[in-house]
């Protein structure tokens, strides 16, 4: 026969924990990203190199059925894929690692205080590529002190955590301006205090704008579900801005 018929996922919410765990176990191996997707064509339609040909050909095999394939027929079928180029613009994760189950991907009525722990720890993995601190996130993530990640789970709790970040500062663009190319809030400042001085005194400036100050609030505002808090963040931040804009007129 000349052709396959092959069948690929066409983004990252159609990707089963299976196949999310491979990808981000060939990620974790530091493959560029077109090899990456080689693989995944390969081993997601039970195809097989059997030899490598002239002119850029390869024989691959599937169950008795043989073909001739080219690269560039192979870069054809690799471009479905592409999705795998960039963070998912909706979060998605692992749903489980052992008998341990993951929060929703998207945080919602998650517990603002959960929120606000694993993007400090995430932000902190930013500034210091401790795979520690995915650790930390994994065991808040999965809601275990004994959840044991593979590095395969850990780069999914970064993407995860990267996807999340980008969702958000779509949804709440006034709480996250400035925002970097994955969402990531301006904590850096001037440079001249460390990372962590910086995180926490963003934190306490989120729980003052939530409470008007009142403390007796905080613990109730550290339950809010993390989209009501981020939600009523953003309305703050628009308040801020237009009242800096009217205040700039002539």
């Amino acid at each position: 026969m000349e052709t396959f018929n092959i069948t690929l996922p066409t983004c990252w919410d159609d990707l089963s924990d299976k196949q999310l765990l491979m990808v981000y176990s060939l990620f974790s191996r530091d493959l560029a990203t077109a090899e990456v997707k080689t693989l995944c064509l390969m081993k997601w339609n039970q195809l097989k190199v059997l030899a490598t040909l002239p002119a850029h050909r390869f024989l691959i095999k599937r169950k008795k059925e043989q073909v001739v394939l080219s690269t560039r027929q192979i870069q054809q079928a690799n471009s479905v894929l592409d999705y795998l180029d960039s963070f998912a613009p909706m979060p998605v994760r692992i749903s489980r690692i052992g008998k341990y189950r993951a929060l929703p991907a998207d945080f919602e009525k998650v517990p603002f205080e959960q929120y606000l722990f694993v993007d400090n720890l995430f932000q902190g993995y930013l500034n210091t590529q401790s795979d520690e601190l995915l650790l930390q996130i994994a065991q808040v993530l999965y809601a275990s002190d004994d959840v044991k990640p593979s590095k395969a789970h850990l780069v999914g709790i970064f993407y995860w955590m990267a996807s999340l970040k980008q969702y958000f500062a779509s949804l709440f663009p006034n709480f996250y301006k400035p925002a970097s190319a994955m969402g990531e809030t301006n904590l850096l400042g001037s440079g001249q205090q460390d990372i962590y001085s910086q995180l926490r005194e963003s934190t306490n400036a989120m729980i003052r704008a939530l409470t008007g100050g009142d403390i007796t609030k905080e613990s109730a505002i550290m339950k809010m579900d993390t989209w009501r808090a981020l939600t009523e963040l953003d309305a703050k931040a628009k308040e801020v801005e237009e009242l800096r804009k009217a205040y700039k007129k002539p």
